[in-house]
């Protein structure tokens, strides 16, 4: 696989057709992988993928849009590449996409791959067991669901790693950051942590790939994925919409009898 990995990469930079190659390098041992910028031919054996390999890479494509970018991107990055083409964020012809086999699915069954068959295209309801932890989730009354999100919520230090490593939350100017008007202080407490959380969700509705970035970023261990999860849930059920796949965004297209289609009227 790195044989194979490091040759692409080396015949990607030699003909140009890319400036750079973002990929994974071994991290401070060799049960740990990081990201790494290859703009060099002579850098490119510095490459591998293993099955440490878990940073969704996508997440520095709108940073570097100008540049022709090779990206070596498992089953879940090519569906986040997928959206951020559709929203204009990337132009299509600057990204490369160097296709590898994911191992996480197949080998460690951990929470970030519960689910995908492999090759990023996941079940959305219903079959895995997060899609299974949220129908129990959804059994709960209204009271149940605020005391388990406040007992969690109560965990978080607004250290914004969701919001940082999310390839989707792309905008320059996050209302958490606007000081006019100004939405959060910046004291912690529960009630802005879950105001926070609650928007981005909103923010990523139909969006969302549930690549799991930010459940697996958060260094208090908060289940973001139960929220991602359920937004991929209703953006099925609502609209027929998986995202990461060759589909119009629901929000992006309207149909004049939409609503009664729908038995919304």
């Amino acid at each position: 696989m790195n044989k194979i990995l490091q040759e692409t990469a080396r015949n990607l930079l030699a003909q140009t057709r890319v400036d750079v190659i973002i990929g994974y390098e071994e991290g401070y041992d060799a049960f740990h992988a990081r990201p790494v910028f290859i703009s060099s031919i002579a850098d490119v054996d510095r490459l591998i993928f293993n099955q440490y390999c878990t940073n969704n890479l996508a997440v520095y494509l709108p940073i570097h849009k100008k540049l022709k970018i090779g990206i070596v991107a498992k089953g879940c990055d090519v569906a986040s590449i997928r959206e951020l083409i559709k929203e204009h964020q990337i132009p299509d012809e600057n990204v490369v996409v160097i296709d590898v086999v994911c191992e996480g699915a197949t080998e460690r069954m951990d929470a970030k791959c519960a689910g995908c068959d492999g090759k990023g295209i996941k079940a959305v309801v219903g079959v895995d067991k997060v899609g299974d932890e949220v129908e129990r989730f959804e059994e709960l009354s209204a009271k149940e669901k605020e005391a388990f999100w406040d007992k969690e919520f109560a965990r978080c230090i607004r250290c914004y790693a969701c919001r940082q490593i999310c390839p989707i939350c792309y905008c320059p100017d996050c209302f958490v950051n606007r000081t006019m008007p100004k939405y959060l202080n910046e004291a912690v407490d529960n009630e802005k942590n879950k105001l926070f959380s609650m928007i981005r969700m909103m923010h990523v509705f139909g969006r969302c790939t549930d690549c799991r970035a930010c459940s697996n970023a958060c260094p208090v261990g908060i289940p973001l994925h139960l929220l991602t999860k359920k937004i991929a849930m209703d953006a099925l059920e609502l609209f027929g919409y998986v995202s990461g796949q060759e589909q119009e965004h629901p929000f992006s297209t309207f149909k004049k009898d939409e609503l009664m289609e729908k038995g919304w009227e």
